[in-house]
């Protein structure tokens, strides 16, 4: 029953982050198709990438955990867009040669920032778990080598 539990608050984790994303690409798509709005690719891509993780949030919380992630990190770095406005920001230092972050969209790291601390255990754990199953795997194929 704990399992159970558990599994229901990381879901409900999972789902603060995503249902910002949902409302995001409701709102975005209703002023492309609505107002003057133009889609660009990104937009599409956005879209497109967001499709998949609604059908694996029914069936593997796993795969959704990782590929929002994926999904929120190539957003704040422009390659998808879940706003209409794609707006980008950066900060220049002046030394004596000009250092610059790379542009981001501030919202989508926001949500990012967001996802990562609600789900932070979340993300330890299957990070712990993969190195686990990877060292057991390398152990297994070690004494297999070593079995006369």
């Amino acid at each position: 029953m704990e399992t159970l539990s558990n599994m229901n608050k990381q879901r409900k984790r999972i789902s603060i982050p995503l249902l910002l994303i949902v409302g995001l690409l409701i709102y975005c798509w209703t002023m492309i198709l609505f107002t003057d709005a133009i889609a660009t690719w990104q937009h599409y891509t956005g879209l497109l990438l967001f499709l998949p993780k609604v059908f694996l949030y029914f069936s593997n919380l796993a795969k959704v955990v990782v590929g929002t992630v994926i999904y929120l990190v190539l957003a704040t770095f422009n390659l998808l867009a879940i706003t209409p406005v794609i707006q980008t920001s950066w900060i220049t230092l002046n030394f004596a040669k000009p250092i610059s972050t790379p542009p981001i969209q501030l919202l989508s790291f926001g949500i990012f920032a967001l996802y990562v601390i609600l789900n932070l255990d979340t993300l330890i754990e299957m990070r712990l778990d993969y190195r686990e199953a990877k060292a057991f795997k390398a152990g297994m194929n070690k004494d297999l080598k070593h079995k006369p």
